[in-house]
């Protein structure tokens, strides 16, 4: 196997692929889908967290906590007004500050501190308004915090919200569309031109020209998922972990790509494949929209769930290594059955063009 020609090989796919519109379609269709979700549930433009207080005394934490340019933050009249915010997802987090708060923070007595929390707000929302309560009240008293925050949770507690419910389905597009359909498509036009046997006449085999088109797929994949990561601000605390469940998915994909198109003879029949085989790809993300209602473990007989699954716990959970292993694993032996596919669909496909 050559390092020179695959690179050739490489760079003409680069070069021509690119202004394919499958190619296109692949970069952009899951883009415009995080945009439209982002503009319908605030996602993208109002990322803040949205901190509500209620101040009976005009303390300066409320001032110090305006001022902040991470936080979206509404004082309230009442408590019963900022209830009624949170209960409906106005505000993710509420807080009450009773009338002698300051002079309880001057005295250095320990003082109780009820903290409210929107039971569908994110977590990391959660954290970024307690951090920022805390930290204020340290710059304003010069000392260890002489509060006990106490968090109440508000509304209803189970519930998953939309922007969550949705991320698996966005990932999946980004991490699929251009790991199947690019190396795919560009199996099946390189078969119908004729120019798939004119290349594997020179010293070049079947099993670099394989090689190439995943490569394609892979790097595409990442990228794609890349893009909306950090457009949804979904990289978490791990983000080398979270890169290499995206290497992982975009090897799986680009594979199954690769060989799905050296068994296709023409695009029609390709498009036709992928739409019946979509509802097995995005299972696991239609399964998430429903969390009451469909059984989760359900999710666990579809490939594609060891892809999207570690992603969503990396990102949104801030899991480690220890937590997604055995998940990475099953993806792992997955991608070994493509590859081994891969090598007897090359060898096959090499006698074929011979």
């Amino acid at each position: 196997m050559s390092i020179r020609r695959i690179g050739v090989l490489f760079a003409k796919d680069l070069k021509f692929g690119t202004r394919n519109y499958i190619f296109v379609f692949a970069i952009v269709m899951p883009l415009l889908v995080s945009l439209l979700l982002g503009l319908m549930f605030g996602t993208i433009f109002s990322e803040k967290p949205k901190l509500g207080i209620v101040d009976a005394g005009n303390s300066q934490l409320t001032d110090a906590l305006l001022a902040l340019d991470f936080l979206i933050v509404q004082t309230f009249p009442n408590e019963a007004d900022l209830m009624t915010a949170l209960e409906g997802g106005g505000v993710e987090v509420g807080l009450s500050l009773p009338a002698a708060f300051d002079a309880e923070l001057q005295s250095g007595a320990r003082t109780e501190l009820t903290f409210y929390v929107w039971g569908q707000s994110l977590v990391k929302n959660r954290a970024i308004a307690s951090a920022a309560i805390t930290d204020r009240i340290v710059d304003l008293t010069g000392r260890a915090t002489p509060v006990t925050i106490s968090p109440v949770l508000v509304g209803d507690q189970a519930a998953v919200p939309w922007q969550q419910r949705l991320l698996p389905l966005v990932v999946l597009m980004s991490v699929m569309l251009g790991g199947i359909l690019v190396p795919a498509t560009s199996m099946v036009e390189e078969k119908l031109k004729r120019t798939l046997s004119a290349v594997t006449t020179t010293p070049m085999s079947m099993r670099e020209v394989f090689l190439t088109k995943g490569m394609m797929g892979a790097l595409l994949s990442v990228f794609s998922g890349f893009i909306i990561l950090t457009l949804n601000g979904g990289w978490g605390p791990n983000p080398l972990l979270l890169l290499l469940v995206l290497g992982m998915g975009g090897i799986a994909a680009a594979s199954f790509g690769v060989l799905l198109g050296s068994r296709v003879k023409d695009v029609q029949t390709l498009f036709a494949i992928n739409k019946s085989i979509g509802i097995f790809i995005y299972a696991p993300a239609f399964i998430a929209l429903f969390p009451d209602t469909i059984p989760q473990w359900i999710a666990r007989l579809f490939p594609t769930y060891y892809i999207v699954q570690p992603v969503l716990d990396i990102s949104q959970r801030g899991a480690g290594l220890g937590d997604v292993a055995v998940d990475l694993l099953v993806l792992a032996v997955i991608t070994a059955a493509l590859i081994l596919g891969l090598s007897a669909a090359a060898d096959r496909l090499q006698v074929q063009v011979a």
